[in-house]
């Protein structure tokens, strides 16, 4: 008897157009896919560490670790860049490395974002977009170093003009990163979850290490002190905060794509509106298939 009830519920389920329209949705595809996902995931994270390393290699290979003093004079600045002119050409080539890995590990963070169900694009974006221009800038100075370094037969003042261009923009351009991080930050705090992609204290960690960025603003303001391009606050605090944040986050962006719990990139986030999208359809269709054919009694 029980039997016959289970082979009749089958039947009517089978029979019901809402029931085959549920059960027509695709499925995501895993394994082999999701692996290569994870693995390029992981590849990207690193482009965060090697940032770091090759926006700051220049400065030992030149003698500008620590940072010459903005109030240096100009025959001394150009002598310095005469005399460090192989350095230079070699130091200043491996800085523009930059525009190479950094927008890896904004993708990489990227990525791992969109594993968070319920995760807006906005944040999404907003990190991507914010990441890639943080990238951009970190890049420039490597191109105004190389035109300071290109033609020192020129006046030098000019020189000396372009040196302080190339360390202005060292020091402060970090606005974007900024977008960056409270995408990030507002991001990981959405994870609700039990076990979520991202340790809460992670989001706090990232926004307090920005705060070590703000002395920059006042770097065009003066010529010595704490805030100057060779300062305390704007060049040693703010490049160990800032180094350290990006160490941290690509050190848990690489544990993240790791976690073979979740989808993979971007698919929490597809899966959700590819399988709206196909259940209304189907749902649709079921209805009127249903008008259109009423069961018999």
């Amino acid at each position: 008897m029980a039997a016959d009830k289970a082979s009749l519920a089958a039947s009517t389920q089978e029979a019901n157009p809402i029931h085959r329209a549920a059960t027509q949705v695709k499925q995501p595809t895993t394994g082999t896919s999701h692996s290569f996902g994870n693995g390029f995931a992981k590849f990207a994270a690193l482009g965060g560490p090697l940032s770091i390393l090759f926006f700051f290699i220049m400065l030992p290979m030149t003698d500008f670790l620590p940072p010459k003093p903005p109030r240096m004079p100009t025959e001394k600045v150009v002598a310095h860049y005469v005399y460090h002119e192989k350095s230079l050409k070699g130091g200043v080539a491996l800085m523009t490395f930059v525009g190479l890995f950094f927008p890896l590990y904004t993708a990489a963070i990227g990525g791992q974002l969109s594993r968070i169900p319920g995760m807006p694009k906005t944040v999404i974006y907003t990190q991507l977009i914010g990441g890639t221009l943080g990238g951009l800038f970190l890049t420039l100075p490597a191109y105004f170093f190389a035109v300071t370094m290109y033609r020192l037969d020129r006046p030098p003042e000019i020189t000396q003009a372009l040196h302080d261009q190339a360390w202005i923009f060292f020091a402060m351009p970090f606005p974007s990163l900024l977008a960056q991080d409270l995408s990030f930050s507002y991001g990981v705090l959405l994870d609700r979850r039990q076990n979520p992609l991202f340790p809460h204290w992670l989001a706090y960690f990232s926004s307090g290490m920005t705060l070590t960025f703000w002395p920059a603003l006042g770097t065009h303001c003066v010529k010595h002190g704490a805030v100057a391009w060779n300062g305390g606050l704007t060049f040693w605090t703010a490049g160990v905060g800032g180094g350290l944040q990006i160490l941290v986050m690509s050190i848990y962006t690489w544990f993240a794509a790791s976690r073979k719990d979740l989808p993979a990139d971007g698919e929490a986030t597809e899966r959700t509106i590819t399988q709206d999208v196909e259940v209304n359809r189907f749902a649709l269709a079921a209805r009127r298939e249903a008008r259109s054919c009423p069961p018999e009694i």
